[in-house]
């Protein structure tokens, strides 16, 4: 009786062959996966470049939010969101980012001892009005405005 090896030798070398071509897959889907992810980061930046200043702006925005919670805003940023608010081509987010800037200055200028109560507490109201429709504006250029 004789043991036959012929099977022997090919059931060692399949295990070789299947070897040869999982790292050069996994390699490739390696390398297509990162190319993929590199190619949206790619057109999500040079979207962003394109983007209209007012979309921009409302990616900074939150701040009108925290300023109707009661904190203050550097002036630096009031002015630098309200310019690009100004130069929106889109109508809404204009108008409701110029408004909303616009109220976060008036609430937060040196209040004036001369200024009546009244005129005070009609400062936060107008900042607290605008917030939702700064809000709105921003959500249909589907950016989020949180404080």
């Amino acid at each position: 009786m004789t043991d036959d090896h012929s099977g022997a030798g090919s059931a060692v070398e399949v295990p070789r062959r299947r070897r040869r071509w999982v790292i050069p897959s996994v390699v490739a889907l390696v390398v297509l996966a990162l190319g993929g992810g590199g190619a949206v980061a790619y057109r999500q930046l040079a979207d962003r470049e394109d983007e209209d200043p007012g979309v921009t702006a409302c990616r900074s925005a939150g701040f009108v939010v925290r300023a109707a919670q009661g904190e203050v805003a550097s002036d630096d940023e009031v002015r630098r969101v309200g310019e690009l608010f100004q130069r929106s081509a889109h109508e809404e987010l204009r108008s409701a980012g110029v408004f909303a800037v616009g109220m976060v200055q008036r609430a937060q200028r040196a209040q004036d001892p001369r200024d009546a109560p009244e005129t005070v507490k009609l400062r936060q109201v107008n900042l607290a009005a605008a917030v939702p429709r700064l809000i709105a504006a921003c959500a249909e250029h589907q950016v989020t405005v949180t404080g």
